[in-house]
């Protein structure tokens, strides 16, 4: 082990087995980097939270970087709407979008311009938000990327998903859907967004990887796990209650991803109960 992954090990407080867990996939992702003869590539990372994903994205950027590899990370989370934007969309559409989340809360477009400048190689920025505050950081603080890098890596837990089929909208997911969208109309808006723009920023994603966290509730457990630590660092962070409320807004299409995303993407990584990865 070198110095620089003891170094990410202990930021990160992991176990030693990451780096043997990871490295295959590494090898995988420079394999593809060079398929694509010098051209820009843009990596797609889909997982559930607690999956591990940011994780992955940050270590994969370290290790691509100590072997001349430039990279950049960015998460959909950095698009999301402000509170203004998405009370908004709670006016005009369906109360239940001033949550941010789900497909319709980000900013897509702002994303696309992203991706797209990264493709011709110009300068972009990209922006960050600020979720202990629930909304963007103002943009002195966004990160300017002057010099294009080799590879940008586009993680988030809705990143790839193709819209639901409409059979999988007729009924409610969870207490959540069944208690305030009885009529589907927050369901189906989300299933639009997610079918329009987003498809737009998906289809230029060169490859896609996918963290199959295998359960949903795997998903609740590991929220928390982040939850109770964010507590001990910080002293702020969701109860157990909140966690179980906040997960709901994204049970649907994180259920469809375990369902769909599998088949779809060009590298599934199984994630067990201990956080182990494992290429399927």
């Amino acid at each position: 082990m070198t110095s620089w992954q003891s170094s990410f090990i202990k930021t990160h407080t992991l176990t030693d087995s990451y780096i043997s867990d990871v490295e295959p996939i590494v090898q995988w992702v420079k394999a593809e980097y060079t398929k694509m003869m010098g051209l820009p590539f843009c990596l797609g990372l889909n997982g559930a939270q607690g999956s591990g994903k940011s994780t992955l994205a940050a270590y994969l950027a370290a290790a691509l970087g100590n072997d001349g590899i430039s990279v950049a990370v960015v998460s959909i989370d950095d698009f999301y709407l402000s509170p203004e934007e998405r009370q908004m969309l709670a006016t005009n559409q369906h109360p239940l979008l001033k949550t941010r989340g789900v497909p319709g809360t980000h900013s897509i477009l702002q994303a696309i311009d992203v991706v797209d400048s990264f493709k011709a190689q110009r300068q972009f920025i990209l922006p960050r938000f600020d979720k202990s505050q629930d909304k963007p950081l103002q943009s002195q603080f966004w990160q300017k990327v002057e010099t294009p890098p080799d590879i940008l890596i586009f993680e988030g837990w809705c990143i790839g998903l193709k819209p639901e089929p409409a059979a999988r909208l007729k009924s409610p997911v969870n207490s959540l859907e069944a208690k305030y969208d009885s009529s589907g109309t927050y369901r189906h808006y989300v299933n639009n967004c997610l079918a329009q723009d987003y498809q737009q920023l998906f289809s230029l994603l060169d490859k896609l990887i996918y963290l199959d966290v295998q359960t949903f509730e795997r998903v609740y457990q590991w929220r928390l796990q982040q939850e109770r630590q964010l507590k001990m660092r910080l002293g702020e962070g969701m109860n157990d209650l909140e966690v179980a409320e906040f997960i709901k807004y994204f049970e649907r299409l994180t259920v469809w991803g375990l369902a769909s995303l599998p088949k779809q993407s060009d590298l599934t990584i199984r994630v067990n109960e201990a956080h182990r990865f494992s290429i399927e």
